[in-house]
């Protein structure tokens, strides 16, 4: 025991020979020795691992079939330990290879959870959703057949009366809910979305077709190039094989910024390939080319020109004598999904050649824009390209104001005698765009005439014709008078109302001679009257814009009043909107200055003058108040606190604080 305590430590280092040798030489039967363990623990002895052979079976293994994880005795055995008692025994499961397949044991639920067992689907709910669906069809398919029928009579007939039958509407409603007791009472119901859906019928937006409704025309052939024509520096446009290559590289625009003279026949064949033309880079210089050619659109563009570029397109053909455009509410949504680039071309064209063109032309432009500005096509496609070529035709209509009020006559007739519907004239003025001063001014030209249904307006300023009065008593009519009648149509007062707002304006004809002499310089002071030739003065300045303010409220009020007697409907919101706009526009945006707030001692009915008035007299009212409330209670104080209530060390404080409050 001795000798092995002494030992030296390179025993434990034996080869691996040696060892294994060492422990084949010891029999199997005898077992092995024990070791003597000291008071304090020592490292065990190490001997060579155990070398396995390839056939033997490792016990345990993941293929294994035994059940006996239990291998902490054969690896001693191999690490040459002897038994002894052990200072801690592991759990032989913790270092047991687990099987390759385990089955996960169940989660034990509790028994006193009760989870009855659920269905995915409720069959009895499916059904009947089922029924409710064919029951709704079926009633669909008898309304379709009821209004077929109800157009067919009345197209037969012609009698209008008959439709708003409300016995007519009764026997629908009944023959879509017989024999069901517990339907009945939807009935009334029904009859009432029958009458609801022939309000909204009778109050869809009307529109006129510029274009055809049908296909779109075929790409017509393409013209014959003059080529007799092309001479001299034109030559190379003779060849069709070259010419197309060098119109995209811009060789003819080249020419032209040089100062090389285009001939008529080769720029009428440039225009009428415009529009036809399939290549977008090619229809980009047709125009670039003809922007440059001022001569020859100012001499060879005019209103049948236009017409017939359209034509190509699926346009109306030219016509001097024009008819009256009738309006419709059918609508076909395959119409806004043809290919409308050859019309943005077109739109492209007259931009870029309005400068150009004749007096007479830019009228004809200006009028055929607004007859397509009532298409659909043109709010929902070609807005943008239709709103800068009308802005760039008025401004070169304007750069002359001989020609000006000519020019907006003869547009303004166009629309009041080609237009008889309200609804179409307030489309084409609210098409024009008013981002400059002349295009506002021939808005409210246009919509005088179509409000008051007087021609002639348009042929001069429409400020000089209006006043307060032929305002009131334009809101006095019958048709701004909305009652309780069948018949009475809210579409036209919303048109109404439409262009009395843009007849409004600003009101500049409401205002005195001396605030729009003023209004018009930045130094209201120092302007004089035109009338007298003095400067007017502050108080003479606050007693107009006093007395523009009470007209503005008086309007304000009145159509406030045609606002509350329209009933509230969904046929009718776009209606009381368009009244409540105008009223908050008049009271926000024309008054000089927002309405004054009423007062707690405003006297009922009083004016905003004399609740201004009031103002001063309530400050002193107040003030006065405040003072004797005050005074009464630093007496109270002065008589109740006394200098002996206080202790000794607090009296210098607390006589502060009383000289603090009263002060």
């Amino acid at each position: 025991m001795s000798s092995r305590k002494n030992g030296d430590i390179r025993g434990f280092f034996r080869s691996a020979g040696s060892s294994s040798s060492h422990t084949q030489n010891q029999p199997a039967s005898s077992p092995p020795p024990t070791l003597d363990l000291p008071s304090s623990p020592r490292t065990p002895s190490k001997s060579s691992p155990r070398v396995f052979r390839r056939d033997e079976e490792i016990k345990g293994s993941d293929d294994s079939d035994d059940d006996s994880d239990d291998s902490l005795g054969s690896i001693t055995d191999a690490l040459g330990y002897r038994s002894g008692p052990a200072a801690h025994r592991r759990d032989p499961n913790v270092l047991s290879t687990p099987q390759a397949k385990r089955i996960a044991s169940g989660i034990h639920r509790s028994p006193l959870t009760i989870q009855p067992k659920k269905h995915k689907f409720d069959l009895k709910a499916l059904i009947s959703h089922s029924r409710e669906i064919e029951r709704t069809e079926e009633s669909i398919r008898k309304a379709d057949a009821l209004i077929a029928q109800t157009e067919q009579n009345s197209d037969n007939s012609g009698e209008s009366a008959a439709e708003n039958d409300p016995t007519r509407f009764e026997e629908a409603a009944r023959n879509l809910v017989v024999g069901s007791d517990e339907e009945g009472g939807k009935g009334d119901k029904i009859r009432r979305a029958f009458k609801r859906s022939k309000d909204d019928e009778t109050s869809s937006r009307k529109h006129c077709y510029f274009f055809s409704q049908g296909e779109p025309p075929c790409s017509p052939g393409k013209n014959t190039f003059p080529r007799k024509k092309a001479t001299d520096r034109w030559k190379f446009l003779s060849q069709a094989g070259t010419r197309r290559q060098a119109f995209i590289m811009g060789l003819p625009y080249t020419f032209l910024t040089q100062g090389e003279f285009l001939p008529d026949e080769l720029f009428q064949w440039i225009l009428d390939e415009v529009c036809t033309e399939q290549n977008v880079e090619l229809r980009k210089q047709y125009i670039n080319l003809t922007e440059l050619c001022d001569d020859q659109t100012h001499r060879l563009v005019n209103d049948m020109r236009l017409y017939a570029l359209l034509e190509k397109v699926g346009g109306p053909k030219y016509a001097r004598e024009h008819s009256k455009f009738k309006s419709t509410t059918e609508f076909r949504p395959e119409y806004l999904e043809r290919n409308w680039s050859s019309l943005v071309t077109f739109l492209q064209l007259l931009e870029r050649i309005a400068p150009n063109l004749q007096t007479s032309a830019a009228i004809s432009a200006v009028q055929l824009l607004l007859r397509m500005s009532m298409d659909p096509v043109v709010a929902a496609v070609v807005y943008e390209h239709h709103t800068r070529a009308m802005t760039i035709l008025v401004s070169s209509l304007a750069e002359s104001r001989s020609q000006w009020n000519t020019a907006c006559d003869a547009i303004c007739s166009y629309i009041y005698e080609n237009v008889d519907d309200l609804e179409l004239k307030v489309t084409s003025v609210l098409s024009i765009p008013s981002s400059s001063s002349h295009l506002v001014d021939l808005r409210r030209r246009i919509a005088a005439e179509s409000l008051f249904n007087k021609s002639g307006l348009g042929h001069k300023p429409i400020d000089r014709y209006l006043s307060f009065e032929i305002i009131r008593d334009r809101l006095d009519a019958d048709d701004f008078k909305s009652t309780n009648r069948i018949d009475f149509d809210f579409e036209r007062l919303r048109a109404l109302t439409t262009l009395l707002d843009i007849v409004i304006d600003r009101a500049d004809f409401m205002r005195p001679a001396i605030n729009r002499t003023s209004s018009s310089s930045t130094n209201k002071s120092t302007t004089p009257n035109a009338k007298t030739g003095s400067i007017p003065s502050p108080e003479t300045e606050a007693a107009a814009e006093r007395k523009f303010d009470a007209e503005i409220d008086i309007l304000a009020v009145r159509v406030k009043v045609i606002h509350d007697k329209v009933r509230d409907k969904a046929s009718r919101k776009n209606v009381k909107l368009s009244l409540l706009g105008l009223e908050k526009r008049l009271k926000y945006a024309v008054r000089t200055r927002p309405p004054p707030k009423a007062g707690i001692f405003a006297l009922e009915g009083a004016s905003g003058r004399e609740s201004d008035d009031n103002v001063p007299k309530q400050r002193d009212f107040m003030r006065q108040w405040a003072q004797k409330k005050k005074a009464e209670r630093q007496s109270k104080e002065d008589s109740v606190l006394e200098p002996g209530d206080f202790p000794a060390g607090g009296q210098r404080r607390a006589a502060k604080n009383i000289q603090v409050a009263v002060g």
